[in-house]
């Protein structure tokens, strides 16, 4: 019974990280929205992630994204979970651990946020 219970409360807990959607102010005032994390990038454009996935800023003001949610190591690097929803930190000697593994952010994982 206790095990049921885990199982279940582990699937509500990833069913609403991966149902999370972001809304963020464009550089106009509007309000933009993805299915995924959002960020800015240098020029001002919102980019999304996928549903569950992460966003964020690289060192040079793009937009890296991911299966999972981000991290930057320590030399800026930005790594991703691969899995939908999985969280990525930094442990205590800058490199970043995520849920699953971690792959590389990419550009093309992200959308442009939708007004």
């Amino acid at each position: 019974m206790a095990g049921e219970l885990r199982i279940l409360l582990l699937a509500a807990l990833f069913y609403s990280v991966s149902a999370h959607a972001d809304c963020v102010k464009n550089q106009s005032g509007n309000v933009v929205c993805g299915a995924g994390q959002c960020e800015i990038d240098q020029f001002g454009t919102v980019y999304c992630a996928a549903p569950g996935g992460g966003a964020i800023k690289d060192r040079n003001g793009n937009v890296q994204c991911g299966v999972g949610y981000c991290e930057s190591d320590a030399l800026g690097q930005i790594w991703c979970s691969k899995k939908p929803g999985g969280g990525a930190t930094i442990d205590s000697h800058g490199k970043v651990k995520c849920l699953g593994g971690c792959a590389v952010g990419a550009t093309n994982l992200c959308q442009e946020a939708q007004q």
